[in-house]
């Protein structure tokens, strides 16, 4: 454009020194006049071209720079867009913070975190309502490296891991990212009280077993009853520790990730008939009564698994009912056959119903160790219920008897 003007100015200052020439040669004004005149015209179109040729450029470039402008916001969409997709897909939640320590975003896993905020009012944005989650952000949103520490909020454990970003050397924010680490935390917590509940259960067998042979060692002239009764006392004690960790090794193997049933399509009152001659004998010590009355059904089982749950469910109705009838009726209903044992025995509290499924729990201590339960059996016996994809509940009445219903579903 500056060559243009000046090449332009050239022209003015030639065609001027061509009319003083022409006015001296001819000595007419009036042809200088109309020459100077025309050659005016001329100069102001070639303006005007020139006026036409800039403004097409400048129309040009603001159009480039409004397409260049247009691009670019489409990029920050769409990277956007992306952002908020991936975010919403983590199954973590995540905080992203400005450079003023102020929160500039939260995704849904951070809101189903910390439902008390009002995330559409914008007092949120310094989660001053949370105030283990705002101490973290003013304690980690300037430093340099990340910074990671864990908060408990409304009785669940979350892990906060902080990343500071920056261009270059200057600081432009961080993103947070929050963990629900509360079911690691109640597994750990669980594993410490498993772990002591072991323990204790192998301590006290252990202990009889020491205190009854120092006995046995120490008293050489020792009456041949009490030996007898001291020694069958050891084998009571041996044959509970061995239940015990029997008991555990099942537990373990249950627990592990590859376990896995071995399922075959089978008549499930074969496998409650075996069942029951295997625990007759325990009833039978009772002067108890086993009854059944079971309709076939074709199930895809584990057998030996699933007999183990109802050698557990048997023998414990046996061991908790001191005279009467076990009742074992099996029937198809709907989609699912559902096996009843019913006790006439003591009886199981309301408040305990919901507990007796866990690991250890026992309702009346003295009588599991008499009859030598490791307090793990019914755990056991709704673990492979559950691996059958069946259900398993209680219906009980202090005193009068128990009745555990069993369903399992009924696959084609």
């Amino acid at each position: 454009m500056g060559d243009i003007m000046k090449s332009n100015n050239g022209y003015i200052v030639i065609s001027y020194l061509f009319a003083i020439i022409v006015f001296l040669i001819f000595k007419d004004a009036v042809l200088v006049a109309f020459l100077l005149l025309l050659l005016l015209t001329y100069h102001l179109y070639d303006i005007y071209q020139l006026k036409q040729s800039f403004l097409k450029e400048i129309a040009d470039t603001e159009g480039n720079l409004k397409i260049s402008i247009q691009k670019e916001k489409q990029k920050r969409l769409e990277n956007y867009s992306q952002f908020l997709s991936l975010s919403q897909t983590l199954g973590s939640g995540l905080i992203v913070v400005n450079d003023l320590g102020i929160i500039d975003f939260v995704n849904k896993d951070v809101k189903s975190y910390f439902i008390e905020v009002d995330y559409e009012n914008h007092e949120y944005k310094t989660f001053s309502l949370i105030k283990p989650l705002y101490k973290f952000i003013n304690e980690s949103y300037l430093l340099e490296s990340p910074l990671r520490k864990q908060i408990m909020y409304n009785d669940k454990y979350y892990d906060l891991v902080n990343t500071p970003i920056f261009e270059g050397r200057f600081f432009k924010g961080c993103l947070i990212i929050v963990h629900d680490i509360t079911a690691i935390k109640t597994a750990e917590k669980f594993q410490k009280q498993f772990t002591a509940d072991v323990s204790h259960e192998l301590k006290t067998p252990l202990s009889v077993l020491k205190g009854f042979s120092e006995i046995l060692d120490r008293d050489i002239n020792m009456d041949s009853k009490q030996r007898v009764e001291f020694i069958g006392m050891i084998k009571k004690e041996v044959n509970r520790m061995e239940t015990i960790i029997t008991d555990l090794l099942t537990i373990s193997k249950m627990d592990r990730l590859d376990y896995e049933l071995k399922l075959e399509k089978q008549d499930i009152t074969t496998v409650i008939n075996d069942t029951i001659n295997l625990v007759k004998s325990f009833a039978v010590e009772k002067n108890l009564k086993i009854s059944h009355n079971l309709e076939s059904c074709m199930l895809n089982i584990d057998a030996t698994k699933l007999s183990l749950a109802f050698i557990n469910l048997i023998k414990n109705a046996i061991n908790y009912t001191d005279e009467g009838v076990i009742k074992i009726k099996g029937m198809i209903k709907e989609k699912n056959y559902i096996v009843k044992i019913t006790d006439t025995g003591i009886g199981i509290d309301n408040s305990e119903v919901e507990n007796i499924f866990k690991r250890f729990y026992r309702i009346d201590s003295n009588r599991s160790r008499e009859t030598g339960g490791s307090g793990l059996g019914l755990s056991i016996t709704k673990n492979v219920i559950l691996r059958h994809e069946g259900t398993i509940s209680v219906d009980s009445v202090l005193n009068k008897g128990t009745t555990f219903i069993i369903s399992l579903p009924i696959k084609k």
